[in-house]
């Protein structure tokens, strides 16, 4: 049963860290915006290799993170990150107003950028459940996507107009400073609450600093965890395909130089829609159906950008998005609930990790299949997304039964002698 005690922003320390995370994502999105216009404005730089270097390193970085976070205080972790993070954005502009910056510098500043990038994107969720009681966890996990979402949109946008006014450096400081909030608002919080876990597991997953194996084993183990991350998988892999169908679209469309931004606005309005609505409104129904319903809902409304409408195509990204956020929502929240407390910094290192691996595959999905046009490649999208969800349906539906999350107790259902250990 959702907690009626209010929102999770009026607990005074789930509150400040979420606004050092908005802060500093923000901060994230707008960074990147400013170290393109470096790549772009110096002799050798390269955009590609600049990207390369900003989302590679977090295959490996993620890993290390997941095991830091069970390993060492969460808080004091993500404190360290902050600063250590601030340290390395702080010399770009230095750098640059000394005359001496080089693309050698913006790529190893976007290599640090990647390696470190899990440790508050895996550090935040794995809070969360220290943060709030267990029924508020969907309302602060809607919260976290809320965060994400205005932090993209707003540090993009603001980048964009800074650095055509007053430049990439001052972009770069604001960077700086948001680590800095952020480092403050986790100092001046105490984290004292312990939740509680669902699922009985064995003393190696659960014990802190434990190696990768044992939540390997916990993910392919139990059915929320395996189920779950093998539709996101396949969605993200589906996502991934349709942002190279995008800009060919909003071309066919002749919304301009624009459109493309246009139509991957519609997405982010979507997600900021649905986290929106979840954070008002209780959300009763069984977490595991929801997941598996608005997976297949997004399959259908995907095909939207098959309309020769682009008022339409519009509409099924906004539904898109929507379906997208609120399954991040639910699903975060199911695995809050099927993990142990000291797995939670490796686990969501792990499936976020994951998560961003993905994409690509798409990319390479839309080359292969658009030469057969663009209706094949917008089908193998709508598969991707919806067959997972039929396949697993039943699985998920019997073992979302077993969390409290999905019931009507606060408590966590007790483990029955069939249950899985």
């Amino acid at each position: 049963m959702i907690d009626k005690g209010g929102s999770p922003l009026s607990d005074i320390a789930f509150r400040r860290v979420w606004i050092g995370a908005t802060v500093s994502a923000a901060g994230d999105a707008a960074s990147w915006v400013a170290l393109v216009a470096y790549a772009l404005g110096l002799a050798h730089g390269s955009v590609a290799t600049l990207a390369a270097l900003y989302t590679a390193p977090v295959a490996v970085g993620g890993l290390v993170a997941g095991w830091a976070l069970d390993r060492y205080d969460r808080r004091w972790l993500l404190v360290a990150d902050s600063l250590l993070r601030a340290a390395v954005f702080g010399t770009v502009p230095l750098a640059a107003a000394w005359g001496g910056l080089t693309a050698i510098q913006l790529y190893l500043v976007a290599a640090v950028y990647g390696l470190l990038k899990m440790t508050s994107l895996a550090g935040f969720p794995a809070l969360i459940p220290q943060l709030v009681p267990a029924g508020q966890l969907t309302a602060a996990n809607a919260l976290e996507s809320v965060s994400f979402g205005v932090a993209g949109l707003v540090g993009a946008v603001g980048a964009g107009v800074a650095v055509a006014t007053v430049g990439p450096g001052y972009v770069v400081a604001f960077d700086v400073l948001s680590y800095v909030i952020f480092a403050l608002c986790l100092l001046g919080t105490r984290i004292g609450r312990r939740p509680t876990r669902a699922v009985a597991e064995p003393a190696t997953a659960a014990r802190p600093g434990g190696g990768l194996g044992p939540v390997l084993r916990l993910v392919v183990r139990e059915p929320v965890l395996r189920d779950t991350t093998i539709m996101f998988a396949l969605f993200n892999i589906g996502e991934g395909a349709l942002l190279v169908v995008l800009p060919e679209r909003a071309v066919e469309y002749g919304l301009g130089a624009g459109g493309y931004g246009y139509l991957v606005a519609a997405v982010t309005g979507g997600e900021l829609l649905a986290a929106l609505v979840l954070l008002r409104r209780p959300w009763r129904p069984s977490l595991t159906h929801s997941v598996v319903v608005a997976s297949i809902v997004a399959a259908v409304t995907v095909l939207a950008v098959l309309a020769p409408s682009p008022g339409l195509a519009v509409v099924g990204l906004v539904g898109l998005g929507g379906c997208a956020a609120a399954m991040t929502t639910w699903a975060q929240t199911l695995r809050m609930a099927a993990a142990p407390a000291g797995v939670h910094g490796r686990l969501f290192a792990l499936l976020r990790t994951l998560m961003q691996a993905t994409p690509p595959l798409g990319a390479g999905l839309a080359a292969l299949t658009l030469r057969h046009g663009v209706a094949t490649t917008m089908l193998a999208v709508c598969a991707l997304m919806a067959v997972p969800a039929l396949a697993f349906f039943r699985d998920l539906a019997a073992a979302g039964a077993r969390f409290a999350i999905d019931g009507a107790t606060d408590e966590p259902a007790p483990a029955g002698p069939g249950d899985p250990a």
